[in-house]
């Protein structure tokens, strides 16, 4: 039996998981770190690099020869820069670093919004990779001076699995740097920032065998030397809706829009190819790239980072919640009838003991004469239901843009379980939820290396 590990990256936990269609094993889970040094936020990436090095090793200690591949999946929006040696130059930023809170107005002198999204086709946030890297060159220039490749945070990790550089197009595509109408890196874009566009490598499509892993590597976790690395859909979001999509396929008329739940939610519709219109644009709607080329339609919402922040902030307090306890919280009954913004600003970096999330909720309800909510039901419940309007908003907003009538939402990750959330979304959508296949990212990696590995599609120069 053949089987395959994917590596999911997520920004709250990763994981390393042996499996195939038809089995699954979590055989290493561990924190996705960040340290916050110098008045800055980065990923500790290293830390990261570590924990997936013992995660392969227990997995090939446990399923030994079986194991034919490897992919890797992440969130999006980080990246990292290396010399011309191959080495990192620093570690990567967090996208919540509020290094981006003061330059969205210089941005905007260099583009329009409408330019960029004429351009791009990309949702205008400011934890995005364009904003992050136009702070990075505003602050660190001689960091570029020294640069040689720029990867996205999957794509350095396959560099470091396999020793060879490239970008790859799910990732690339949800960047802000990317030209939607040539699936190339936006010369205009680049050259407005004054990011050296030759920093940038051929974008290459998933599905494909991209090399073996490092010699060394299969030494220390004691892996077979023909263990192919293969280039699976990069964005943790093109592997979930690539395998939710599979799962649900069956002869139907409805139109499925697809929820992806975690500390983010990505919420949207697959389309044949970009959606860049009016509506797109004044709804600020996603286009990226699915792993066999069509598009995905959707917004990036807030979910439950807001949840997890404030469960974090209570475990600071000795006040220690479950999952389950969480949804509890969150029944209707203690609803005080607030709505928030989950995608304010407000709400994007992590809370401090001077600046807690629950204080940020508060001030939010107050400044915006909405009912303040005090205990920890009623802030629970507050931000389960907002996150629930966003969703209705946002599948309106799809359907004007794409000019469908959605009929059904397809959820899949970690919020799925979250069985309050689920029954607010049907009741503010007004439709009902399919629940997606389980592990669907991890399932969506696992497919794209078998179609791999069964094709034998190999990558450029391998």
């Amino acid at each position: 039996m053949r089987l395959h590990i994917a590596i999911d990256l997520g920004a709250s936990n990763g994981r390393v998981i042996v499996g195939n269609k038809e089995t699954f094993d979590v055989v290493h889970r561990f924190p996705s770190r960040w340290v916050a040094a110098g008045g800055d936020i980065f990923w500790d990436i290293l830390d990261m690099f570590r924990e997936i090095r013992e995660g392969l090793k227990l997995a090939f200690k446990r399923y030994g020869p079986s194991i034919t591949s490897i992919g890797v999946d992440s969130f999006g929006g980080s990246y990292g820069l290396l010399d011309k040696s191959g080495s990192l130059l620093q570690n990567p930023f967090h996208y919540r670093n509020n290094r981006t809170d003061s330059i969205v107005d210089q941005l905007l002198e260099k583009v329009s919004r409408r330019d960029f999204y004429r351009e791009t086709g990309a949702q205008f946030i400011r934890s995005g990779t364009l904003f992050q890297l136009f702070a990075h060159v505003q602050s660190c220039p001689e960091v570029f001076r020294a640069a040689k490749h720029f990867l996205m945070l999957p794509d350095l990790l396959n560099y470091w699995l396999s020793g060879r550089i490239a970008n790859e197009y799910t990732i690339a595509s949800m960047s802000q740097l990317m030209s939607w109408e040539n699936r190339e890196w936006s010369r205009l874009l680049l050259e407005r920032i004054d990011v050296p566009l030759d920093l940038f490598g051929q974008i290459v499509m998933p599905g494909m065998i991209f090399g073996e892993l490092r010699p060394d590597l299969c030494a220390e976790i004691e892996a077979p030397k023909d263990t192919k690395v293969v280039l699976a859909g990069c964005h943790d979001t093109a592997c979930s809706f690539y395998a939710a999509r599979k799962y649900l396929e069956q002869p139907s008329n409805k139109a499925t829009a697809y929820l992806s739940s975690g500390t983010w939610s990505l919420l949207g519709l697959i389309t044949e190819s970009p959606v860049v219109n009016a509506a797109s644009f004044d709804h600020n709607l996603a286009n990226e790239g699915m792993i066999d080329g069509t598009n995905r339609l959707l917004k990036i919402i807030t979910g439950m980072w807001l949840v997890e922040e404030c469960r974090r902030e209570w475990a600071s307090e000795n006040v220690v919640y479950s999952n389950e306890e969480l949804a509890e919280l969150a029944q209707p009954s203690d609803d005080i009838g607030s709505i928030i913004d989950v995608n304010a600003p407000e709400f994007i970096a992590p809370g401090t003991m001077a600046d807690k999330m629950t204080d940020r909720i508060k001030r939010f309800c107050g400044n915006h004469a909405l009912a303040v909510p005090t205990a920890h039901r009623e802030i629970m419940s507050t931000v389960v239901r907002s996150i629930a309007a966003a969703y209705a908003e946002t599948i309106r907003n799809i359907e004007q843009a794409a000019g469908v009538k959605i009929e059904r939402i397809c959820v899949m990750g970690g919020g799925s379980q979250n069985q309050t959330l689920n029954r607010l979304t049907e009741q503010a959508t007004a439709l009902p939820l399919v629940l997606g296949p389980p592990e669907a990212t991890a399932l969506g990696n696992i497919i794209v290396q078998m179609e791999a590995m069964e094709g034998a599609r190999l990558g450029p120069d391998t």
